[in-house]
């Protein structure tokens, strides 16, 4: 192939040719979590040189050691936790055993020999030049993770891919009385071993994170007590009266034909077409089914969920082995109210009670937020919701792409098919190439969906839809989405798993491995 195809087919149309220069075009990871040692495997098939990024020294994101709470646990059963090309056979696996296989794939592809641990990524700036934002590349600068006097490094990359992590930048109340309260407050990533020995525990929260580390409370403090706004649905492990594991129903197409209809018509078949007073049958059933499976149906009425299935899926975790029978024995006390203040002995709730603490947790989610990015580029809109064409592309922004903010339940397969599609992006070689403004329209009609069917996730969370997200990517890509040899493994058998995507490199076609490039280091 002739260097001017190429250059098309990999860099799009504003790649620089450099008479005499030919290497591969460089690229820059910024994270080394699962979101981004998956791209960086993918860009290496593809003939990117691959340079990545990670302010702590192992790989993991936050399953790295300091990542996150002590104690957190992965919430995906057998062969849901695992990326295509590296079968994972654990089951409900903690911290370090997760972490040992992002390690293994990481080093079975190369990454840990392109990864620079300890180094933090701050700032990522287009480089000037003609055309729209990144035409030209973009300069990345970085330092040791935690030295703000340490010198910066600045780089230029031809492209750049965000795979920072969406659960590093704490998001805390700002409530009244914070200089009266005495005691320890944490936000939930800062709980380390032995914080609630023999102490008085309050966690505010009603995520899976907050029932976590109440849960853990209840086995080591002196007392342990969960706040929350609203009683949020939990999935148990297993669901038909804890008979069979929740994947063989929520992972199937048969199951997600029962969530209102996804918004991209490309990915609608006919199964998504069921009557909805037949769903909403459906639906209680299974809700019955997961109070009972799950122990909240012994719970007093108050502590369990309010709102029907499915509408509030998007913020289910998987139940805490534990939870519900402490809550019942009296081991947990659940109050649902907000929180309206500190306190000198805790904390004040809405209803006017006061709940004393010695250490108060804050589980409150994160802020998805770049503080690296250049404001040039927008990424957010007013209200703050992610605007991204897919969940992947800023539009109006050359050579810049996000992994991991395409968030489907509990599963890093959707990470793995995103980093494919933004290969392909990249070199230009996706099906269909939409305007600025087509992407625009796309992201609106995505975002008024998302308020209706999936509200609070903020453009980022796309819930169960694990199998219509990957339906999408595909369709892009000019892949086939069915993915089975027979249809009644196609719909009934679980689908959203990551070995059915395997050889996806391939299957666009041999990739290009080297073009004109411009990138240094200064």
């Amino acid at each position: 192939m002739a260097q001017g195809a190429a250059a098309g087919m990999m860099g799009g149309p504003d790649v620089p040719m450099i008479p005499g220069e030919w290497q591969p075009v460089r690229a820059c990871v910024v994270g080394a979590g699962p979101g981004g040692i998956v791209t960086a495997k993918v860009l290496l098939e593809h003939g990117f040189d691959v340079t990545v990024f990670d302010k702590y020294q192992r790989v993991g994101g936050i399953w790295a050691p300091g990542g996150c709470y002590d104690g957190l646990a992965n919430q995906s059963a057998l062969r849901i936790f695992e990326f295509a090309d590296l079968p994972n056979r654990l089951h409900f696996a903690g911290a370090v055993d997760t972490q040992r296989y992002l390690e293994d794939y990481a080093g079975k592809f190369g990454v840990l020999d392109r990864l620079r641990p300890g180094t933090e990524v701050i700032s990522v700036r287009p480089v000037d030049g003609p055309g729209r934002v990144g035409a030209a590349g973009w300069s990345v600068g970085s330092r040791a993770a935690g030295d703000e006097a340490a010198q910066v490094r600045r780089e230029t990359f031809d492209y750049v891919v965000v795979a920072s992590g969406a659960h590093h930048h704490a998001r805390l109340p700002d409530l009244p009385g914070r200089a009266l309260f005495g005691g320890t407050v944490l936000h939930s990533n800062e709980v380390r071993a032995g914080t609630f020995a023999g102490r008085r525990v309050v966690v505010v929260g009603g995520g899976k994170s907050a029932l976590d580390l109440v849960t853990r409370a209840g086995r080591e403090a002196a007392s342990a007590t969960i706040v929350q706004r609203k009683v949020n649905w939990m999935v148990p492990e297993r669901l038909l009266l804890g008979l069979v594991g929740y994947k063989w129903i929520l992972f199937t197409r048969f199951g997600e034909a029962l969530l209102p209809r996804y918004h991209d018509p490309a990915c609608v078949r006919p199964i998504d077409r069921v009557n909805d007073r037949v769903k909403r049958a459906l639906w209680r059933l299974i809700a019955r089914d997961m109070l009972i499976s799950t122990g909240l149906h012994r719970l007093p009425k108050e502590l369990r969920p309010a709102h029907p299935l499915p509408f509030h899926l998007a913020h289910a975790g998987v139940m805490p082995r534990g939870y519900a029978r402490a809550v019942r024995r009296g081991v947990i006390a659940a109050k649902v109210s907000a929180v309206e203040a500190y306190t000198d002995k805790g904390l004040r709730l809405a209803t006017g009670e006061e709940v004393p603490a010695d250490v108060i947790v804050f589980a409150t989610g994160h802020h998805k937020i770049f503080p690296f990015l250049d404001p040039e580029v927008q990424v957010h809109d007013p209200a703050g919701r992610i605007r991204l064409y897919r969940g992947i592309v800023p539009p109006g922004t050359d050579r810049l792409g996000f992994v991991g903010f395409r968030q489907v339940f509990n599963n890093i397969m959707g990470m793995e098919l995103t980093a494919h599609w933004l290969a392909r992006h990249f070199r230009s070689a996706l099906r269909t190439a939409p305007s600025e403004q087509e992407m625009r329209q796309g992201i609106d009609a995505r975002l008024a969906w998302q308020e209706r069917v999936l509200p609070g996730s903020g453009g980022y969370d796309f819930g169960p839809y694990d199998i219509h997200c990957a339906d999408e990517l595909m369709h892009d890509m000019g892949l086939p989405s069915r993915r089975a040899g027979n249809l009644l493994a196609e719909y009934l058998l679980p689908g959203g798993l990551a070995h059915r995507y395997a050889g996806l490199t391939g299957a666009g076609g041999t990739p290009e491995v080297g073009l004109a490039t411009g990138g240094g280091v200064s």
